[in-house]
């Protein structure tokens, strides 16, 4: 995808133009995207991108929503598909069981990775 220094360039419009529609789409699910790793590196660099990263935030919220509304939207076509499945298969109905269990992960990491930023970094 993109190296880690280019993360702040990925919050523009003109930074996200250029990619390509499935890396887009990527940045479209993918709720940790536009974070840096507060892991690796010297101790001023770590804390620089853990303020980076508590400023960026507010960013979780937009993808705790869009989460939601997949897991949401899967889990309701879950009894649909499951009807159809005497006709034909319950392969659909699996198939949206299991996405819908993916978008509740997703969901209940971006929540936790919310919480987590407001608490103060431990030595």
């Amino acid at each position: 995808m993109q190296p880690k220094e280019d993360v702040e360039i990925l919050l523009t419009r003109q930074g996200r133009a250029h990619l390509p529609l499935a890396q887009q789409f990527r940045l479209y699910l993918d709720p940790f995207a536009f974070f840096k790793d507060a892991s690796r590196g010297p101790a001023y660099l770590q804390e620089m991108a853990l303020a980076y990263n508590r400023g960026k935030r507010w960013l979780l919220v937009s993808y705790l929503r869009r989460w939601v509304l997949i897991a949401g939207a899967l889990f309701i076509s879950i009894a649909p598909a499951e009807a159809l499945a005497a006709d034909i298969s319950y392969i659909p109905a699996a198939a949206f069981a299991v996405g819908c269990c993916i978008a509740v992960t997703v969901t209940a990491c971006t929540a936790v990775a919310y919480i987590l930023q407001a608490l103060p970094r431990s030595s």
